[in-house]
């Protein structure tokens, strides 16, 4: 069942933002939306006391695994929109955080479901979600009351049955790493977005397989079926890095 408000600044279960959305194609930046949603949930785990300080306490960098977003209305340029994000309680050893967008009727206008996971800042290895899950009861006991906005659990989507072209090479700059020494999740989308046709997107998933670092080079192909795009980036030594869906 679908939930969205628009919260007061003061309930820490929520964090929100000015959303003013930029275009690429005729469509949404798909890039410069993910990365206003990142600042905001980085901004929100801070709040929360779960920020910089305590993965350094608990050696942990935070991953996005997957990604899945619709535009349930109109977005238009020059308007003015608010973005709200929230976390669920973590599980084992993942965990959800959704976000949305409102128009100023408070009306939603996309939604955006991810997965993530905690991973070892010195193994690289993933990570049990319990030091997080415990801080996060601590601030927010009632957390548990707090819906999602589906009841969706984000799958790893097949690309087996797809026939790729290649289209493009990318290599990886150092404006592409982040924090997390990687390459940073924007990027991802950035290179896949402009090698659709000037369709208008519905809905994207993302799958991410294997972090990429400065200087590697991806080898991106393209698969198209239907109004359904499919982009896969591989690494040089051929193992899938990522993969996006995209539903014109």
């Amino acid at each position: 069942m679908m939930k969205f408000k628009n919260p007061e600044s003061t309930d820490l279960h929520f964090f929100k933002t000015i959303y003013q959305p930029k275009f690429f194609n005729g469509n949404i930046d798909l890039a410069h939306l993910l990365h206003i949603f990142q600042d905001l949930s980085g901004d929100h785990v801070e709040a929360l006391g779960l920020g910089e300080e305590f993965k350094k306490l608990n050696q942990f960098f935070y991953v996005v695994m997957r990604m899945k977003g619709y535009f349930l209305g109109e977005i238009h340029e020059g308007e003015t929109y608010t973005m709200v994000t929230y976390p669920l309680q973590a599980s084992g050893i993942q965990m959800y955080r959704y976000g949305y967008i409102l128009n100023s009727k408070d009306e939603p206008v996309f939604m955006l479901s991810t997965l993530w996971i905690l991973m070892d800042s010195v193994t690289r290895r993933i990570k049990s979600t319990k030091v997080f899950k415990n801080r996060l009861a601590e601030v927010l006991p009632d957390i548990d009351s707090v819906l999602p906005l589906n009841d969706e659990t984000l799958e790893n989507f097949s690309i087996d049955e797809y026939d790729f072209k290649h289209v493009k090479d990318y290599q990886v700059v150092k404006e592409d790493i982040d924090s997390n020494g990687h390459l940073n999740n924007t990027i991802y989308l950035k290179m896949s977005q402009p090698l659709l046709q000037n369709e208008r997107i519905h809905n994207f998933e993302i799958d991410f397989e294997k972090e990429c670092f400065l200087d590697e080079k991806l080898t991106l192909s393209l698969a198209k079926s239907g109004e359904t795009y499919i982009i896969r980036g591989d690494k040089e030594d051929q193992s899938l890095s990522f993969k996006v869906k995209i539903n014109a």
